[in-house]
């Protein structure tokens, strides 16, 4: 049994299907295209569609995607790659020659490939039932006809204008100087033209003719490394999930490029400690998690990389002889220091899942990584280009070093649990580096503590960063515990100073869907 909740929204329970996203817009497209006939799957792609148009700075097609599927019968998740690769036009040598220690945060030289449109269209083509049309046909009604802003959304867009770097993104993200408030109707009439050229046409004409020529110039007028045989070379990639059991509880990831597998190196650790028998609120339980991400962290930042270009050993990294080795660097009474080597670290992307009455489970995620990602909107279009190859090294003997046709490290993870060889459920939290820890905490939320859904969301949660050592706890922890943290060396900010993300969950209830949808966000779970 679940605990009686104790947040402001309740748990949401439906038997036919279920959407959670972060933009209740989203959440009704996904809704909509269920009862039309479409399965999880649909309603994924037309919610990430719809997110394009109405949570534009967070996701859009000219972003990457990655998504764990569940079929009926399955034991685990199928595990797909929607990350695009780096340009072909530069590589580290000539990068360093240039007197570049370090990749830009924004600009040309900052997009790589985007992936999310061909795995869009790769997800629909195997496991959908309706046509593309039908399911990006919400977000071209909102790109067209548009949608009024959001209170969350209305809040960022007053730091946006400082980052667009054309004039295709001022003129839609800035319109007359202006920056939208609340309510105010936006729209992108030219996303919706691409939207309706690639349901006519296919995907492969987002990656070439005009669209690709578009988003290629745009990057090269930027300085950018990007070639039309770049995009005609991409594909999506099937993978193999990660994971670890904990408590019984199977969790799995995406495998490295992306950092799940950190997530998992948590929990194991974790699962040393006895979390059960401590308050969801102490300080003790709040130590031994921190303590547990530092080192999980510390492996991230050391290993993460294409492992087409890097040999991740994640069968070491992810066994249980490990975790108990590394926990016992944890003393209960006193923090850790970390060395760990510095990534830069962007907060906006969205996270989705969806279910429906056959059995079928999507956890799904699309980024820009920062928002609006590069800046840059490619000409005549209305798609806005990530910046995930900032997150290359230009270090020579780092994993995740600047290399031609490489994928970048990724921050971006959706997660899947399963409990008795059968789906137990979906969730993922956005929200750059903070993703892999917070997978870690609600996991611990759900199986240590026995939330609902929506309590396991909302629960107040730590975000560590690596680098300077430093903990942001939100203000819901109360302030005793806090002063337990610090007694024990943890360096403490305050909650404004951090970040936490918002992530949605369904889970598996007898025969019925229950979900929950971050209250950090502007979101909604909805069901039917």
């Amino acid at each position: 049994m679940f605990w009686r909740r104790k947040t402001g929204r309740s748990d949401i329970v439906a038997k036919n299907g279920m959407v959670a996203a972060s933009q209740p817009l989203a959440t009704q497209a996904g809704i909509e295209i269920l009862k039309k006939g479409g399965n999880a799957i649909d309603a994924a792609i037309a919610t990430a569609a719809t997110l394009d148009v109405v949570e534009p700075f967070s996701t859009g097609c000219g972003g990457d995607a990655f998504a764990l599927i569940h079929k009926p019968g399955m034991k685990k998740p199928l595990s797909y790659n929607g990350s695009g690769r780096s340009g072909s036009l530069a590589n580290l040598e000539s990068l360093r020659e240039k007197g570049w220690f370090e990749m830009p945060f924004r600009g040309g030289p900052t997009v790589s490939v985007p992936g999310a449109m061909h795995l869009w269209g790769t997800l629909l083509k195997e496991h959908g039932n309706l046509e593309m049309k039908d399911v990006l046909a919400p977000a071209i009604g909102y790109a067209q006809d548009g949608f009024p802003v959001s209170p969350i959304l209305a809040q960022h867009w007053h730091y946006i204008p400082n980052v667009l770097r054309n004039d295709d993104a001022r003129r839609i993200f800035h319109p007359n100087g202006m920056v939208p408030g609340i309510g105010a109707i936006v729209k992108n009439p030219e996303l919706a033209e691409v939207f309706t050229e690639v349901s006519n046409n296919g995907i492969e004409h987002f990656y070439t003719g005009r669209i690709a020529e578009s988003i290629v110039s745009t990057v090269q007028d930027d300085e950018g490394f990007l070639t039309l045989e770049d995009l005609e070379k991409h594909q999506t990639e099937k993978t193999k999930p990660i994971s670890t059991d904990y408590r019984g509880v199977e969790v799995f990831e995406h495998p490295p490029n992306g950092q799940g597998f950190a997530a998992l190196i948590m929990l194991n650790i974790m699962e040393e400690f006895a979390l059960s028998e401590l308050h969801p609120l102490a300080a003790e339980r709040y130590h031994l998690m921190i303590e547990a991400k530092k080192l999980a962290y510390d492996d991230l930042h050391r290993h993460n990389a294409d492992p087409a270009f890097y040999d991740v050993p994640i069968d070491e990294l992810l066994s249980k002889e490990y975790a108990m080795s590394r926990s016992t660097l944890i003393d209960p009474n006193t923090s850790l220091d970390t060395h760990s080597l510095e990534m830069k670290q962007g907060p906006d992307t969205v996270y989705l899942c969806t279910a429906d009455g056959e059995g079928n489970a999507v956890s799904f995620i699309n980024s820009l990584y920062m928002g609006i990602g590069s800046g840059l909107v490619a000409k005549g279009t209305g798609i806005k280009l990530q910046n995930r190859a900032s997150h290359f090294s230009l270090d020579p003997n780092h994993p995740n070093k600047y290399e031609p046709g490489k994928r970048p490290y990724h921050t971006i993870i959706p997660g899947a649990l399963y409990r008795d060889g059968d789906l137990y459920g979906v969730f993922g939290i956005m929200g750059g580096a903070h993703q892999a820890q917070a997978h870690a905490q609600f996991v611990s939320n759900i199986v240590d503590c026995n939330m609902s859904p929506q309590e396991a969301m909302d629960h107040p949660r730590f975000n560590h960063d690596q680098v300077p050592n430093t903990v942001g706890l939100e203000n819901a922890v109360p302030a005793d515990v806090q002063g337990q943290l610090r007694m024990r060396g943890h360096k403490l900010v305050h909650e404004t100073m951090s970040g936490f993300g918002g992530g949605q969950v369904i889970l598996r209830l007898d025969d019925v869907w229950i979900a929950g949808s971050d209250y950090r966000k502007d979101g909604q779970a909805a069901g039917f």
